[in-house]
């Protein structure tokens, strides 16, 4: 390596650096928005005072609503989805049910599934127009849109290199 070449390679990093500290300030003030508003919702609504009573429930919220979920989700293929042991798993199906926010399939065969609730869905879509709102906003912040064209040039040029080093070999 040149000295050259280190020198662009130092200024490089410093730069990289630079920007993603910036970029975790703007990430930072997003989490806090998002923690700000699910605790103000966790007080006043059932299912959001549920789902962010931790972070698997939060993912168990989302299982549910995948779509298609077809005939659902039993304890045994949640906890297998989720990677979680089936006991928890079950319990906190069996809370979702009885707090109406899933209920079982009446499909014959398939009664030990449990779907989403209307709410559940409406609940689901709305989170993800306020996400994407939030993140829309804050994005409008030079440092995050910096941030995510540098690791866009980075990942391009990372691929470019890898296939050039296949297409040498």
């Amino acid at each position: 390596m040149s000295k050259q070449d280190f020198i662009e390679e130092s200024v490089l990093k410093d730069f990289r650096n630079g920007i993603s500290r910036s970029f975790m300030q703007t990430q930072i003030t997003l989490e806090h928005v998002f923690y700000l508003d699910k605790k103000k919702w966790a007080e006043t609504d059932p299912l959001a005072s549920w789902v962010f009573g931790s972070a698997d429930r939060q993912m168990l919220f989302w299982m549910m609503a995948i779509d298609p979920i077809r005939e659902g989700f039993s304890p045994k293929t949640a906890s297998e989805y989720l990677q979680r042991d089936r006991t928890a798993v079950s319990k906190e199906l069996k809370g979702m049910h009885d707090l109406g926010f899933i209920y079982r399939n009446p499909k014959e065969g398939f009664q030990r599934y449990y779907l989403p609730s209307e709410m559940l869905i409406e609940q689901a879509i709305w989170y993800a127009e306020y996400y994407v709102e939030k993140t829309l906003t804050a994005t409008e912040h030079d440092a995050r849109r910096q941030f995510f064209e540098f690791r866009a040039a980075e990942k391009a040029y990372f691929k470019s290199a890898e296939k050039r080093a296949d297409d040498a070999q």
